[in-house]
């Protein structure tokens, strides 16, 4: 695995052609975990996949798109479309010096800029692809097996509260009981700020959050995460094959 602890001497007599970048936000938690939280996950399973794959581990993008908790005293955001040009450039970096694919572990369901965004690069650079690997979505179809709440916990709740009791406890704080918590659809955020419909700025059951959940997600992710990169690759060399028997004829 590379890191920025490397040189250029290392990189030079590496054949590494992957990179993994981590994507978190700066955005309130609540009164129970800190704003970094979702950039402090995203290293640490952006740390645990380089080393899986022998990939080059970029530094975390700890900036994203958080307007939704601009109210949160704390929280920092980019616009989306920003955020769209950053990972642009990333991406075209990564090209030009070599690498032949950028994973982008997003840890910050906010940043719903990211999908188009790889859509259009994986049309606009040549013999580079970008992957999106939101380990969130490509392991929720298990969470039922480890949470007592797969609905209704969207932010700072059972699950990433349990992620943080696993990973670092000295960072989670006693919980302040919301007496109306929220139970309206997500996709409200378009229109409110999180801090408008919520007491505490958390959205969810944190209250059921235990340390052998966060141990059990976090395996989880990563198998699933692995599944979703390998079926990822399969296709794209079925794609390939099919292309080269095409030009053959």
């Amino acid at each position: 695995m590379l890191t920025i602890f490397h040189t250029k001497k290392d990189f030079e007599a590496s054949d590494c052609q992957i990179a993994v970048l981590p994507v978190g936000a700066t955005e309130q938690h609540g009164s129970h975990l800190p704003i970094g939280t979702d950039t402090i996950f995203a290293e640490y399973y952006s740390k645990r996949l380089a080393e899986k794959l022998d990939a080059y581990l970029l530094p975390a993008l700890a900036i994203s798109s958080s307007i939704e908790h601009r109210k949160g005293r704390g929280t920092v955001y980019l616009k989306g479309d920003t955020l769209a040009l950053v990972l642009r450039d990333i991406a075209e970096s990564l090209q030009f010096s070599g690498f032949r694919k950028l994973i982008i572990a997003n840890f910050h369901g906010g940043n719903w800029i990211i999908k188009p965004a790889v859509r259009n690069l994986n049309r606009e650079l040549k013999d580079f692809q970008v992957v999106l690997l939101y380990a969130g979505e490509v392991a929720r179809p298990k969470y039922h097996e480890i949470f007592d709440h797969v609905q209704n916990d969207v932010h700072a709740g059972e699950m990433e509260t349990s992620l943080m009791l696993h990973l670092h406890p000295e960072y989670v704080s006693d919980i302040q009981v919301q007496a109306d918590p929220v139970f309206v659809p997500q996709a409200f955020m378009d229109y409110f700020d999180v801090c408008d419909i919520t007491e505490d700025g958390y959205w969810g059951f944190p209250a059921e959050a235990t340390a052998e959940k966060g141990r059990k997600v976090v395996e989880l992710m990563l198998q699933e995460g692995i599944k979703y990169l390998d079926e990822v690759e399969r296709c794209t060399h079925q794609v390939k094959a099919r292309h080269a028997r095409e030009a053959g004829q």
